[in-house]
């Protein structure tokens, strides 16, 4: 298809004495964008366009303000202290954990426990099965490690979960055992990227398969609250900020993790998509931005201070529940309102002034009889 040749029509007008008579048209070209998206011309398109090869430092990353927006929220939800005996599970591809040691200059030594493995094959059809490997990773060592006698276990005091809840195979059980791995002050942050509300610019099919793999961030809700835990969530956006042809080299490696799902033609296909599509306007070497939504959930080990565990939006406390038949309310009325309003005198000399209704009037001449 790629070695067609587009046609070119000489029309005229006339009798054709000289070539200023005439004029051509191609047959493929109907408005401004060259080539046109998806036509024929452009089927040849993906084995040309020039995706560069980015080097070992700049493959799994986000950039520098990626970086330090994360770093400033895992302070602010994990409270993650300089002797704090720390222990990060998330995909070893683009891992925060040597980095997260580094800018929190932690003193002990850190535990990097990989959440869990897929192994994928590539169908005749060219899509990829994910097969879950069972017995691997986080889920087996917490659970170890909960079930383990020996004194001299490691406990945690901060634990983090970096975008790798779709690795567990029941994660009730994973959250009761990590809990039961921190100490009395311990705190767990699960960072989670949602399939459906997700931000980043990738392709449709890419979207679609994502989101049918991930777990649903209310079911990672209701197991927290199944093991009755304080929990506390926001929304965060943080800016990825890279060069178009980067964006794309990290497609190309599957990056993030979640893009393992797809096959390298389906990206290929998908990088076409795009660049025809919401970055066609931008040029090869632009810089573009655009942010990454992430869920971050707080948890700890519930207090029981309102008698069940709390679950809320970060920043917003819990309402909780007055008796309402002893609540007496009063505001005080400025000069303005007082005027509108009349004094007890007024309010009495206006009612009796005020005609008496049929049943007061039965009432007052035979107070003993009860109407209805």
């Amino acid at each position: 298809m790629a070695d067609r040749c587009v046609t070119v029509f000489k029309i005229t007008f006339g009798t054709p004495q000289s070539e200023s008579s005439s004029f051509t048209m191609a047959s493929s070209f109907l408005g401004p964008e060259a080539p046109r998206p998806l036509s024929v011309a452009t089927e040849g398109y993906q084995n040309r366009y020039i995706i560069p090869q980015l080097s070992d430092s700049e493959k799994h990353v986000f950039g520098g303000e990626y970086d330090e927006k994360l770093f400033t929220l895992i302070h602010k939800y994990l409270e993650l202290g300089t002797t704090d005996r720390f222990c990060y599970i998330g995909d070893s591809k683009g891992s925060f954990a040597q980095r997260i040691v580094d800018k929190f200059c932690l003193l002990e030594p850190a535990m990097n426990v990989i959440p869990g493995h897929y192994s994928y094959v590539e169908t005749d059809t060219e899509k990829v099965l994910s097969i879950r490997v069972a017995h691997v990773g986080a889920e087996e060592y917490f659970r170890q490690l909960a079930k383990s006698r020996d004194t001299n276990k490691p406990q945690f005091d901060k634990v983090i979960i970096i975008d790798a809840i779709r690795y567990f195979e029941n994660p009730i059980d994973v959250f009761e055992n990590i809990m039961k791995c921190l100490s009395k002050q311990g705190k767990l942050l699960i960072i989670h990227r949602p399939g459906n509300i997700t931000t980043l610019p990738v392709f449709r099919d890419a979207q679609q398969r994502v989101e049918e793999n991930e777990t649903p961030y209310m079911d990672i809700i209701n197991a927290l609250q199944a093991c009755k835990l304080d929990v506390q969530w926001e929304l965060e956006c943080l800016p990825v900020i890279v060069p178009k042809r980067n964006w794309y080299s990290k497609l190309r490696e599957k990056f993030p993790p979640q893009m393992e799902i797809l096959s390298s033609s389906e990206i290929i296909a998908g990088v076409r998509e795009l660049s025809e599509g919401v970055l066609k306007y931008t040029t090869h070497g632009e810089t573009v931005e655009f942010l990454d939504r992430l869920l971050f959930i707080s948890v700890a080990p519930s207090t029981l201070e309102c008698g069940y565990p709390r679950c809320n939006r970060y920043g917003v406390g819990d309402v909780s529940n007055m008796d309402m038949k002893d609540l007496r309310f009063s505001m005080q009325m400025t000069p303005e309102i007082k005027q509108m309003v009349p004094t007890p005198a007024e309010q009495a000399t206006a009612k009796a002034k005020r005609p008496k209704t049929k049943t007061e009037r039965r009432e007052a001449e035979n107070p003993w009889v009860w109407t209805t």
